[in-house]
């Protein structure tokens, strides 16, 4: 049976539209990072994620969870931030995370396991005011990895009409 989930982040799909030159762009910042890789000895794609800053997998989005809730949860018990930290991170008031945290240990008591990597989420993405999370979310995975709306609404669990309402509802307060 197809996984939807494999379909839609496959490498194939992730990087489909890549021109021939960007792709050239990519094997050349992994040449210039191997030095500070092996004298570190860290990978490569490690000096990439710092630039990113911290990260959360997709693949927490597709819980019953709302997006904040999963990110806070995220943070907190896979990697021990404190509600301090994370409200720093989203730009949120503290006691706001303290009761999206609590709302997600209600809603899904279990550790996030099975955490697939394949794309990852910059948490500072959720920092916008502008945008709902989701809308941040939304926006992120189409204009970053180009991918369609069917392929959003696979990783983020959601319906693909949803998906498209949240991206145009995001647009629209983009350009204002």
């Amino acid at each position: 049976m197809n996984d939807p989930y494999s379909e839609a982040v496959s490498p194939k799909n992730k990087y489909s539209k890549l021109s021939k030159k960007e792709r050239e762009l990519i094997k050349k910042a992994r040449k210039l990072l191997q030095p500070l890789a092996e004298k570190y000895n860290v990978p490569a794609e490690e000096f990439l994620k710092q630039e990113m800053g911290e990260t959360a997998p997709v693949s927490i989005f597709t819980v019953e969870l709302t997006p904040l809730e999963a990110v806070a949860k995220f943070l907190k018990e896979n990697k021990n931030y404190s509600l301090r930290e994370i409200s720093k991170l989203i730009s949120r008031d503290e006691r706001n995370v303290w009761h999206i945290y609590s709302d997600s240990k209600k809603k899904y008591p279990k550790l996030f396991k099975n955490i697939k990597t394949d794309i990852l989420v910059p948490i500072k993405i959720f920092s916008n005011q502008k945008l709902s999370a989701l809308e941040s979310i939304v926006v992120y995975l189409k204009e970053k990895f180009s991918l369609n709306y069917s392929q959003v609404a696979v990783l983020l669990n959601r319906d693909k009409r949803t998906v498209w309402t949240v991206y145009q509802r995001a647009k629209k307060k983009n350009a204002e």
